[in-house]
């Protein structure tokens, strides 16, 4: 009689854990999902990368970057650095401020390089490694906010030629930084700087710095991304930590729901079986 009660009570809780389980495997959200760049091979068209976001943000692709097979999810963008290779965000600019904001992407590089820009000086950038402060000759993770200018950067040496899962988030109450699913730094928002950028049109690109008031107009600073970048990702919104984990440990779509490999079927019915 006591072994039937154990085996119950171990079924019951079995029962109740599956759909917890079930849950942490639910794709993240799309809610104010901005740009997303599989950087597969599907993703391309036209010479344009696609955004799978739906939000037409695709990126006119500049130079020889191609698609290669080693990527972390599928398949990955290949940067060969220099001034003449990046990609031209299409249609998504900022003019005005907004208060929230993620990047994530996978990189695999062993040099310092740009990952995105909308200009520092105006609104954001994200980068491995960084031109100014304590950071400028190192190769950790650096989001650089406007306005007032705020360089900021974490302290993982990211740019060892393997891949690394990279992550800024920004919102009135936090600023934080992430590598490989983990918090590598964190800071509270400036009491005056709850805002990103001021009133001027700026556009973006990814593996260059921007400085362009138009679409595919100025760059700078050229210090290009060199290696492979998967997966790119931009929110208006910042991601809890555990959104942050689940992108780091995705192994296809971020937003699709997946059933956990090890999820058990039990059911009253076997419970009973037991008596």
């Amino acid at each position: 009689m006591k072994t039937t009660v154990i085996l119950k009570l171990l079924a019951l809780t079995l029962i109740l854990t599956v759909p917890v389980l079930t849950v942490q495997a639910q794709g993240i959200s799309e809610n104010e999902l901005i740009i997303y760049y599989s950087f597969d091979e599907d993703s391309l068209k036209e010479g344009d990368v696609l955004d799978k976001s739906e939000n037409g943000n695709d990126g006119v692709i500049r130079g020889d970057i191609k698609v290669v097979e080693e990527g972390k999810v599928n398949g990955c963008m290949e940067f060969p650095g220099g001034a003449a290779n990046y990609i031209s965000v299409r249609n998504h600019h900022y003019a005005n401020l907004f208060p929230e904001l993620t990047l994530a992407v996978w990189v695999k590089t062993a040099q310092r390089g740009m990952i995105a820009s909308w200009d520092r000086s105006e609104f954001f950038r994200f980068a491995v490694g960084d031109d100014v402060g304590g950071n400028a000759s190192t190769t950790f993770v650096a989001f650089d906010v406007c306005c007032p200018i705020k360089d900021w950067w974490g302290e993982t040496d990211v740019a060892d030629d393997d891949w690394h899962h990279v992550v800024a988030t920004f919102d009135a109450e936090m600023k934080r930084i992430y590598v490989d699913g983990e918090l590598d730094v964190e800071a509270a928002t400036d009491t005056n700087d709850k805002m990103i950028g001021k009133v001027i049109t700026r556009y973006g690109f990814i593996g260059i710095g921007s400085e362009a008031a138009a679409f595919d107009a100025n760059r700078g600073p050229t210090w290009a991304f060199n290696g492979l970048m998967d997966e790119f990702l931009m929110f208006h919104r910042a991601l809890s930590e555990d959104e942050v984990t689940h992108l780091a440990n995705a192994s296809g779509d971020p937003f699709t729901s997946v059933e956990p490999a090890d999820k058990l079927s039990v059911t009253w019915g076997k419970i009973k079986s037991t008596e």
